[in-house]
């Protein structure tokens, strides 16, 4: 028999081994991270500040698409307005433990929301 007649064989054990590793690491790597944290008390504040600018970019593209759906309008997409204040709200409902520790507050999430929505796109304008 030749190494070629064991090629399959070699493939197969090599992939069940990648199988396993990826099991333990996606278990035993949050595991490290939060034995970490509670040792150290340093806290990864970039991901959740990365949660945080994802829930803003979210709810920026649900105002992008309220504005082409003439659901709100121009005007109302300021960050010191009731809609934005309430989408802000939304927002932060999504991730509300990586807001607490970053410190994003309504007002501060809507300033965000408002940056990043892109308001040039066909909407009502009054």
């Amino acid at each position: 028999m030749s190494m070629s007649d064991f090629a399959p064989l070699i493939q197969a054990v090599i992939a069940l081994l990648a199988a396993v590793m990826t099991g333990l690491i996606g278990i035993y790597v949050p595991r490290a991270i939060a034995a970490f944290e509670a040792r150290t008390g340093i806290a990864l504040t970039q991901q959740q500040r990365e949660a945080v600018r994802g829930a803003a970019l979210t709810q920026a593209g649900i105002i992008e698409t309220q504005l082409q759906q003439n659901i709100l309008r121009l005007s109302q997409v300021r960050a010191d307005s009731p809609e934005m204040l309430a989408a802000a709200k939304q927002a932060l409902a999504r991730v509300p433990q990586a807001a607490a520790a970053v410190g994003t507050t309504p007002a501060a999430m809507s300033a965000i929301i408002v940056g990043a929505a892109d308001t040039s796109k066909k909407g009502s304008m009054a």
